[in-house]
């Protein structure tokens, strides 16, 4: 999978763990996406991650609070989930983008049987179920 695509898969799993959309939401976004820079997503996608990475560095942080967690306690939680939809969207879109694997080879049946008795051929693959 690509490098996108898997800090994105990162992202999403987080958003659909335990806890609150608020805290599922700055977990994603500041432990997999905050160091993402736009020009690293396909042209399609960067203005889409631009504006989540706008909405999300809003809010001057008080103390030692993150910027994202500022930002994100400050909003609703209908903005919170707009905002979780958006990096799966993201997700979503560099999945489908993402190059498939080589297609299946058609392999010649008469293949030569396995004599050493300590290699089992694995359950599906035996004739006796």
């Amino acid at each position: 999978m690509p490098y996108l695509a898997e800090r994105f898969e990162a992202a999403v799993s987080a958003l659909v763990s335990e806890g609150s959309v608020k805290d599922r939401l700055a977990a994603a976004y500041s432990e997999h996406l905050d160091d993402l820079e736009s020009k690293e997503l396909p042209k399609a996608l960067r203005s889409r991650f631009e504006t989540l990475h706008s909405a999300l560095h809003t809010v001057t942080p008080i103390g030692k609070e993150h910027c994202v967690r500022a930002t994100i306690r400050k909003m609703s939680r209908i903005q919170a989930g707009d905002h979780a939809r958006t990096i799966l969207a993201i997700y979503t879109e560099l999945t489908a983008r993402s190059e498939r694997s080589d297609p299946l080879k058609v392999v010649n049946g008469n293949r030569k049987p396995i004599h050493d008795k300590t290699k089992k051929a694995p359950r599906f693959v035996s004739q006796s179920a």
